[in-house]
């Protein structure tokens, strides 16, 4: 059954744009030419039509609960922060086992427009259409799972780096709204306001203080310390050599879900160089920007070790509360992800170890891992 739901996706499904309403699709299809692949065509039906329903039931939502929102007080988020691949959304979902904090679901960051008033029955039919397992890895996924925001920033916004990967012939386009430097003040407006806007939305629906996750958002301090001065960071660091071909796996599964425009399979090496590179160029230029007490640091290996503990010193070092009430969830969720398996993956060749060495000097230097030279030691790359 699963396989079916992935080849309905890769063929049929909505790219990374679902609940997009009519307008957007057509500004963003018209600022690409109107040029997607034949291999892509059929995805079109679906995206028209549900951009119809959600351009309809947008105009509702708005004329129900602006009044609303526009008076809601909201408490600063949580942000979890990391690469790709790093562990971000194992750190994710252990920090939101704890009822105290919310967090965004599937379902709203593909339907941001509409979630408010369209969750409760069209959440049912689409998780008929979705897979269990991610594409690229063996975690469990379901519409009411926690999901990273990005995908809802880049359907309201249309400025996220996500869109390159659905048209990725105007990828130096979309790859500035990474860290959003040298793009002009309007658009960081714009951008700021669908997140704002998003996470109201979120307050409302909840009355809890969110514990958000996008790795985009790792490039992205400036920008969130001025919409949320007391925010509070938790970033997850992985070994580079690991994350590098986690996430040339994740792309190679990715790229016929989200694309619109062929994405030539040679070109993914290149590809996560560089957007690792300029994630964390951003991330260490900006990390001192956050106040002291508002930033914890954890690596993928020690949480994949003893993530109870780690949460514990996470929840002392960013005043998250009282950690004994969570902690019977976080040990029965650990105990049930200790038979997790891990995807196995080919080696890195020399020429790129040689490029990783060299365009992420930086990261190995911050973070402590050792640059190696060859394949010699292990590998625990999921």
């Amino acid at each position: 059954m699963s396989s079916n739901k992935n080849f309905f996706l890769k063929h049929f499904g909505p790219s990374c744009i679902a609940g997009i309403t009519a307008s957007d699709l057509l500004i963003l299809l018209a600022e690409n030419g109107f040029r997607v692949s034949p291999k892509y065509w059929a995805k079109l039906p679906f995206l028209m039509g549900s951009s119809v329903v959600s351009t309809v039931f947008k105009a509702i939502e708005q004329a129900f609960y602006d009044s609303k929102l526009r008076e809601l007080q909201v408490q600063s988020p949580i942000f979890i922060l990391g690469n790709w691949r790093s562990g971000t959304t194992h750190l994710h979902n252990l920090l939101c086992l704890d009822e105290r904090y919310s967090f965004s679901n599937m379902f709203q960051t593909m339907y941001p427009h509409t979630f408010l008033t369209c969750e409760f029955w069209a959440r049912p039919l689409l998780d008929l259409m979705t897979p269990k397992k991610r594409f690229m890895d063996n975690m469990k996924q379901g519409l009411q799972e926690p999901h990273e925001d990005e995908m809802a920033l880049c359907i309201a916004s249309r400025r996220s780096n996500m869109l390159s990967w659905a048209f990725p012939r105007r990828a130096d386009h979309y790859d500035r709204y990474l860290s959003f430097e040298g793009v002009d003040e309007l658009e960081r407006t714009i951008w700021k306001r669908e997140l704002d806007y998003f996470v109201r939305k979120l307050t409302l629906k909840t009355g809890k203080r969110l514990v958000l996750k996008s790795p985009n958002h790792t490039a992205r301090i400036k920008l969130l310390l001025e919409l949320y001065p007391d925010a509070k960071f938790l970033h997850i660091k992985r070994n580079p050599y690991d994350v590098f071909k986690s996430m040339c796996h994740m792309t190679s599964e990715v790229v016929d879900v989200w694309g619109l425009q062929y994405f030539p399979p040679e070109g993914i090496p290149d590809m996560v160089i560089e957007t690792y590179k300029r994630l964390y160029d951003a991330y260490l230029d900006q990390v001192g920007l956050i106040p002291v007490g508002n930033l914890h640091e954890v690596a993928y290996e020690d949480v994949v070790d003893s993530p109870v503990e780690q949460l514990e010193q996470t929840y002392a070092a960013l005043g998250l509360g009282e950690f004994e009430a969570v902690r019977p969830k976080l040990e029965e969720y650990a105990a049930a992800k200790s038979g997790y398996k891990k995807n196995k993956h080919v080696e890195i060749p020399d020429e790129q170890r040689q490029q990783i060495n060299a365009e992420w000097k930086r990261v190995f230097d911050a973070f402590g891992y050792e640059v190696r030279t060859s394949n010699e030691q292990p590998s625990d790359a999921d």
